[in-house]
């Protein structure tokens, strides 16, 4: 999924497209010329060990990464298949990630088709299309789950 989701600038390719490297079934067609951003790139299915076989992002078809300090997990989902982060069981795992009352609690935001939720366990808020700037998600003084964009 990573040849496909993610943009490579050094490519020239955009984002939701496969990489004219990618070979079917097989992953990278030139692994050792690959770019930086193709070496430097963690998807969560690859450090983390505890992942089931259904996690593997062309199964899941959509994959998970570390970002902001790696307190916000990013899960950007296959355009083709836009619910599947939806479907059991990651639906139930994704909404125990966003539990925020976890010591090492994350920010889970979910990219669809350059829209972006930011996922809470009680709701999910969508952001709507997503925009370069910051995000401030959290619970408000009443304890509700609150998610923006900083326009300052």
């Amino acid at each position: 999924m990573c040849c496909k989701l993610m943009a490579i600038p050094a490519l020239e390719k955009p984002a939701n497209s496969w990489c004219p490297k990618y070979v079917m079934k097989k992953g990278c067609g030139d692994y050792d010329g690959r770019p930086q951003a193709c070496r430097a790139f963690e998807c969560l299915y690859l450090t983390a060990d505890a992942l089931p076989e259904a996690w593997r992002p062309d199964k899941a078809k959509f994959m998970i990464w570390s970002g902001r300090e790696g307190r916000r997990l990013i899960v950007d989902v296959d355009p083709a298949n836009p619910m599947a982060w939806r479907q059991p069981p990651y639906y139930a795992q994704i909404k125990a990630w966003s539990d925020r009352r976890h010591p090492e609690a994350f920010e889970v935001a979910v990219r669809v088709n350059g829209r972006l939720t930011i996922v809470f366990p009680e709701t999910d808020i969508e952001l709507g299309p997503e925009q370069a700037l910051p995000i401030e998600s959290g619970y408000d003084a009443g304890n509700r789950p609150f998610a923006r964009y900083i326009t300052r």
